[in-house]
């Protein structure tokens, strides 16, 4: 669901479907079906999307972040146990 929601933004920011399947490297249909739902997801379009973001699959898809620092803004805070 997530690698979903990133290529539907990747896709706003580079325009088009078609746009975003060339700097991606892979037909549009495989982006589309996978998007709408008719095929599956493949580490290979998670990491092709990844690199055409600029940033890594764990970042795109909404890795997890530490503990003691904000989500958010990556700035440190106090851990009350």
């Amino acid at each position: 669901m997530r690698l979903r929601a990133a290529l539907r933004n990747l896709k706003g920011l580079y325009g088009t479907w078609d746009c975003l399947s060339a700097v991606m490297g892979v037909p549009k249909t495989t982006i589309t079906n996978f998007v709408y739902g008719t095929n599956r997801s493949t580490h290979g379009l998670a990491l092709r999307a990844a690199k055409a973001a600029g940033t890594t699959i764990d970042q795109l898809l909404g890795g997890l972040a530490p503990a003691d620092r904000c989500p958010h803004c990556g700035a440190p805070r106090e851990v009350t146990r």
